[in-house]
């Protein structure tokens, strides 16, 4: 598994150009609203007729939109240099969706909102996925436009850096014919994309945050807010950083699921994954019914984890593409590896019965492991991996600390974990040889921060939150109990649902005051027992 950053789960339930006179038009009043430290004023959503010379319409199915979503949506591709230090040179596009508010009176400041991996489909996975099904996306649109930029060398951008022969490589590791951290795969993607004329070194944070500022200049609007889960939070923070340097004012932004930019988070996951299981043992243990049905849970999943190391077990394994199966072997590193689905998203069926993890927990210790192939059948990703790597491999210079430095010691069972994603990640990189850029500095405390944690998330735990949260001036931190990797995605009916809605409404209203969190006296982890 390579670390990816977030992943919503599918349909099948498992992130120089002229500027347009509409900008100019509504910029100074604004720009005022939000210097007075309230929201900008209302107004009607620019006219995509009005749209800069960047823009270029499309119809909504190019990016698969569902009728109902593209019925009150703009689509286009957004051009804009492939470095922006070369504002003259070399060009690639971005897909774009606009959103149009359904509230009669809708702030004149969008929220972008953007999805992590890196490598992940923003219009796929959220404006897509997630904008359809989830309750909270649709209560944000009722007062502000919603903008899903596709970042730079994902899905719906052109160029897409997808590499299917990674598809390969985890199948081949899975039926042990091939070392996981072998890197001959991206080798020959990254030979094929080069040969069609793709530049590596310009799919980096640093340009996908300059896109941003491109795209709400295209657009028209003066202002805007900003939203990222997962790896789109360390884009935020770059937005952040690049604030004073674009026409675009950044009023406010969301963090959701938050990433160190001074960590090597691959390194990290033996210390993120302990971290978080540790959360769900304790409130298994501190939940009545949990606790009587699954006594002990740490002992008995360390125990399961131990004696699959010593004796690992044959597991059927389905190629999603062809149907096929063939036999794994199950040893420790791949159980938990197939555990952490259910610690990022852990919700049963996508809905609001709660973590079904201590009962599959148990279950494995009487020897049932058939739960765990679905995840880890995942054999087949979508996302564009070698914008993956580019971006993780170009920002070596600003990881400056070691995963002990800011978390736990991790569970001895876990250490060979982190070790194996960052020498594979190395490996890549080794092979990718792209431009290193700058370490980053923050800037621009001023701006305001909302940022949200879930208690059970295995990949960017709520310390790495609150640390980057203390670089602003201005900054609220949430932490959701029960709730996994990205929590403004809980399932209809759940109590996190409605709190998290409810703080990211009262945040964008005034960004400058404190968001009531009362509701999170209401919210529980809440699991299964069958």
């Amino acid at each position: 598994m390579k670390n990816e950053f977030w992943k919503l789960p599918s349909s099948r339930c498992l992130h120089g150009e002229q500027v347009s006179s509409h900008f100019f038009r509504f910029a100074f009043l604004a720009m005022a609203a939000v210097a007075a430290g309230g929201s900008a004023p209302v107004h009607a959503a620019p006219v995509s007729a009005r749209f800069g010379p960047a823009w270029t319409s499309v119809d909504c199915k190019t990016f698969e939109v569902p009728a109902a979503i593209a019925a009150q949506s703009d689509c286009g591709y957004v051009t804009v240099p492939e470095q922006h230090a070369k504002p003259k040179g070399r060009t690639i596009q971005l897909g774009v969706v606009r959103t149009r508010s359904t509230g009669q009176t809708p702030a004149a400041d969008p929220l972008f909102v953007e999805q992590g991996g890196p490598g992940d489909s923003t219009i796929g996975d959220i404006a897509n996925g997630a904008l359809p099904k989830y309750p909270e996306l649709p209560a944000l649109l009722q007062g502000r436009d919603l903008i899903f930029v596709e970042e730079r060398g994902t899905r719906f951008a052109r160029p897409f850096l997808f590499c299917p022969e990674l598809n390969a490589h985890n199948i081949a590791v899975a039926q042990g014919k091939q070392s996981y951290t072998d890197a001959g795969w991206i080798r020959v993607c990254n030979e094929r994309l080069k040969a069609q004329g793709i530049n590596p070194s310009a799919f980096n944070t640093r340009e996908n945050a300059a896109d941003i500022y491109a795209v709400a200049e295209t657009l028209g609007y003066p202002v805007f807010n900003y939203y990222g889960v997962s790896y789109g939070t360390l884009l935020g923070q770059y937005v952040i950083a690049q604030a004073d340097r674009h026409r675009p004012k950044l009023r406010s932004v969301i963090l959701d699921g938050v990433v160190r930019p001074d960590l090597d988070f691959n390194l990290a996951s033996s210390h993120t994954f302990s971290y978080a299981l540790r959360n769900v043992f304790r409130a298994c243990a501190q939940d009545h019914r949990c606790n009587a049905a699954y006594p002990n849970l740490e002992t008995t999943f360390l125990g399961v984890v131990d004696r699959l190391n010593r004796k690992p077990v044959p597991l059927t394994l389905t190629i999603p593409s062809s149907k096929q199966t063939f036999t794994t072997q199950l040893d420790g590193n791949a159980f938990i590896t197939g555990v952490v689905p259910y610690l990022a998203r852990p919700y049963s069926g996508e809905s609001a019965r709660g973590s079904s993890l201590p009962r599959f927990i148990e279950a494995a210790s009487q020897g049932n492991f058939g739960w765990i192939a679905e995840s880890l059948s995942d054999l087949e990703p979508k996302g564009a991996r070698e914008m993956y790597h580019t971006v993780v491999c170009a920002r070596g210079r600003s990881v400056r600390l070691q995963p002990a430095q800011v978390l736990p010691p991790p569970y001895p069972q876990l250490l060979p974990l982190g070790l194996r994603e960052a020498e594979a990640v190395n490996n890549a990189c080794d092979v990718l040889q792209v431009e290193q850029k700058p370490p980053f500095v923050y800037r621009n405390p001023q701006i305001p921060t909302l940022v949200l944690n879930g208690s059970d998330d295995p990949v960017t735990p709520a310390p790495y939150g609150e640390a980057v949260a203390r670089n602003q001036t201005t900054a609220y931190v949430v932490t959701f109990p029960g709730v996994g990797h990205g929590a403004l995605f809980a399932p209809p009916g759940m109590a996190a649902a409605t709190c998290v809605t409810q703080i990211v409404v009262d945040f964008l209203a005034n960004p400058q005051q404190a968001p009531d969190r009362r509701c999170l006296a209401q919210v529980r982890p809440a699991f299964v027992v069958e």
